[in-house]
């Protein structure tokens, strides 16, 4: 595969939002298809080397509703031994009350992929956590730590490395450190498509980031995964294959009209959205901050997803 000589063999492999689709990126002109499969390939291999299983903080797909190609291609391209959560890209209307309906219920009932949602697995000296997208109350989540396991907890919320979170109600890595670093050795988050590490004297959080350059601003990105050490806590990062200069920024101009178009519309709602993230992320914001009747929101998803 080209890498270096490992000293030691791993405990597990960490990584997220592969976000798996046949529908390239507007800014990419490499074959988007050829990069995922490499980098799936990639995993595969590293993760035969070093004989571990592969944890993924959520958004295995790009679309809860892959079609039966992309379930197919993914069924036979995706690494064996894999362990992911439900992100909010997997769940239809970003409810787990509908997971069965999706393309990565699919994979874990044929046999793909273990996926766990609020519940726990153990792995040799792993006792693994997940916590699927959108629960509530993570504060009540609680774990203890165990001389025989590390205990890794899974988890899809947008968490950032700097001191204050970019949308009302977010999280900084600090806070979730504060939250679970008392029951937790490794945290693995995922959303958030930058990679960081931040370590306490108790625990590590580790944000993988993204597995492809989704956006042109991440056109000097270098996506990577991790390998995890449980005995003293600690990972290393390993970057992926990449192809050089794969994207344009030819499309910017249409974009910028369009986004300027939707902030405004949204500064109009509700003057403290964050004008700088997606529009789906303010409207995933304002049902979280606002009482909008379930079946409201279902209606205004399903819209969203027919566009």
């Amino acid at each position: 595969m080209g890498r270096t000589k490992r000293i030691k063999i791993a405990d597990a492999i960490l990584t997220a939002d592969l976000h798996l689709t046949f529908k390239a990126p507007v800014s990419r002109t490499y074959d988007y298809g050829k990069a995922q499969e490499n980098k799936l390939k990639f995993l595969s291999e590293l993760s035969q080397e070093h004989n571990c299983p592969i944890l993924c903080a959520g958004d295995i797909f790009d679309h809860w509703n892959a079609g039966p190609g992309l379930c197919s291609w993914a069924f036979h391209n995706l690494p064996g031994g894999m362990v992911a959560i439900p992100g909010n890209h997997d769940l239809p209307l970003h409810s787990l009350s509908q997971y069965e309906k999706s393309a990565l219920y699919l994979l874990e009932a044929v046999g793909k992929i273990t996926v766990l949602k609020g519940d726990q697995i153990n792995i040799g000296n792993l006792k693994i956590i997940g916590i699927p997208y959108g629960v509530k109350n993570l504060h009540l989540i609680e774990g203890r730590r165990t001389n025989q396991r590390r205990r890794i907890l899974l988890l899809h919320e947008l968490v950032i490395q700097n001191t204050e979170s970019p949308i009302p109600g977010g999280y900084t890595a600090a806070k979730i450190l504060e939250m679970f670093g008392k029951d937790f050795d490794l945290i693995v988050t995922g959303d958030n498509h930058q990679s960081f590490t931040v370590k306490t004297k108790k625990s590590l959080l580790v944000n993988p980031g993204s597995m492809m350059r989704i956006t042109v601003d991440q056109a000097d990105f270098r996506p990577r995964c991790y390998l995890y050490y449980a005995e003293d806590n600690t990972v290393i990062p390993v970057e992926f294959p990449i192809q050089k200069e794969v994207h344009t920024r030819d499309h910017l101009a249409g974009k910028k009209e369009r986004d300027e178009r939707i902030s405004a519309y949204i500064e109009r709602m509700k003057t403290d959205w964050d004008a700088g993230i997606s529009f789906r992320a303010n409207l995933d914001l304002f049902f979280q901050q606002n009482s909008v009747p379930k079946k409201v929101r279902e209606i205004i998803w399903q819209h969203l997803e027919s566009i």
